[in-house]
This record gives structure tokens, sequence and C-alpha cells, in this order.
């Protein structure tokens, strides 16, 4: 069957990989190791496919493999295939690795990953970036036993001077937030909302979307009296646009927990007091405890 791969009718490609997959899945210990590997390196060819169905199939089919045969292999291909020029390829590599991890468990892959990271090379690092994003997106509430494991990479791509590789970094934040949210790793986060907070400025419109999901995430991950607080201090900045970007955060707070920030907001003092005008002192970041 591995001739037929080379086919270029897409339904008969198509069929091919499903059918290979199938048999991955069902009697993968028939076919030696090699044999596999080989499967590997013509499934990475027909990632470039124009037809979606085709990189999906292929990429199910490395879940399977390396299910199969072991993941270390098929992850060092994968994380080759982050070298290449192709985004298209490069991008269905990063949905393979978190394939293989969700088959395989996550601790198969964030070690190579955060080795790979270490790479001096864009496109590389933002495939690891990426990987990660759709590991943690993939992997769900089992990312709770590596969140302090990737801290340190997160540190590091939310502070680089790529915006690209910020936002890739906000799209990990938001996965993990969402992931964690409640199961008490609120020190972690709020380590990374820290990190994610100066980026609010930010001009181009794919890196706002990507930091005000990682602060909507947060809502969940660390609560929203805590992002209130981050909130309330930019609301009557004397720019317009520094109060523009902090009351669209406080209008998506308002629609996504408008109840739960009631004990959370600012003690102004007593009606008496205000309505007299005898009171002249500030009590604007005074919490409710």
């Amino acid at each position: 069957m591995t001739p037929i791969l080379r086919n270029r009718h897409e339904k008969v490609q198509e069929a091919t990989i499903n059918l290979i997959g199938r048999i991955a899945d069902r009697g993968a210990e028939f076919v030696p190791a090699k044999e596999w590997m080989r499967i590997c390196f013509e499934l990475l060819d027909l990632l470039k496919a124009h037809k979606k169905a085709i990189r999906r199939a292929a990429v199910n089919s490395f879940g399977y493999i390396a299910k199969a045969i072991g993941p270390q292999d098929v992850l060092s291909v994968l994380l080759t295939n982050l070298k290449v020029q192709e985004r298209q390829s490069r991008v269905c590599s990063t949905v393979a690795i978190a394939i293989v991890s969700e088959t395989c468990g996550p601790f198969t892959c964030i070690p190579a990953i955060l080795n790979e990271y270490r790479t001096p090379e864009l496109n590389v690092r933002n495939g690891c970036l990426k990987a990660l994003a759709f590991v943690f997106e993939y992997v769900g509430e089992m990312s709770k036993d590596y969140i302090h494991s990737v801290v340190g990479l997160l540190e590091d791509a939310l502070t680089d001077r790529d915006h690209v590789h910020r936002q890739t970094a906000c799209a990990i934040v938001k996965h993990l937030a969402i992931g964690v949210a409640g199961l008490g790793y609120e020190e972690a986060l709020t380590h990374l909302l820290n990190l994610v907070w100066p980026n609010i400025f930010e001009t181009s419109p794919h890196v706002i979307g990507g930091v005000m999901d990682a602060i909507e995430a947060m809502r969940l991950g660390v609560g929203s009296g805590p992002v209130l607080s981050y909130v309330l201090q930019g609301l009557f900045h004397p720019a317009r646009r520094v109060r523009e970007v902090y009351w669209r955060m406080y209008n998506t707070l308002i629609l996504g927990a408008s109840d739960a920030m009631v004990p959370f907001y600012p003690n102004l003092g007593s009606a008496a007091d205000l309505a007299s005008g005898q009171d002249y002192t500030r009590h604007e970041l005074m919490m409710w405890v």
C-alpha cells in the first residue's frame, strides 16, 4: 500500500491514509518498526496536500503509529519537520505532535518540545510554541501536572521581541488557564498573568486578540476578583487610549462574571459622607475582604 500513497488522486490518498491508520491502530505488531518509520516519512509529504481531509487523516495516522512504535522516533521526525519553509507543513506537524502527546501522554512530548525550543531559529521556536498550545488544548485537565515545567519557556516567549512569539505564548496561557481552572494553580497563573498584562497595548489585531483571550481565560483560572483589581487601575487614566483598553477589559468582565465581581468593588465610603461632600479620602483601591 505504501506505493499507493504517492498516487496523486486525492480520494485515493485519503482512503489509503485512513486504511494505514486503521492498520496501525488494530494490527501494528504485524509490521516491523522500520517500515512504520518509512511510512512516517511518506506521510510527511502528505501534510502539504491541498485537501484538508487528507492532512487530517495523515495527522491522525501519526497518532496511531506513535502509539504502535513509541513516540520518540515519530517525535524526532515531526520536530525536524519544523525547520522546513512551508507554513502549512509546519502547522500540520505541530498538530501531529499534539495528537502524539494525547495518545502517548504529554510527558513523552513536552521535554522534547522544551529541548527543541532552545534552537535559535524563528520557525522552530514558533513551531514549538504552537505545538505546546495544541498539546494543552488537547490534554485539558492533564496540563495541571506540567504547568510548572513550562513556566520558564513561557517567561521567555512572553518577553520576546517578536510579536508572533508573544501571541502564540498567550494562546498557551489561555489553554493552560482553562485546563487548570479550580485546581489550585492560581500562583503560577498569576505569575503568567503578570507577563501577559504588559501586552494589552499591542496594536496588531492578532496579538491583541490573543492577549484578550488569555486575560479572559484568567477570569476562570485566577478568578474575576483579582483580574478586576488589575483592570481598576486604568479605568480613569488621563490618556484616552489607555482608558479604552481598560474599559474594553472591564466590559468583558461584566459580560462574563458580573455577579462574581460584586464583593470586589471598591469601598467608596458611606452614602451620607459622599452626599455631604465632607469626605475627601480616596478609597478607590480598597477592596472588600
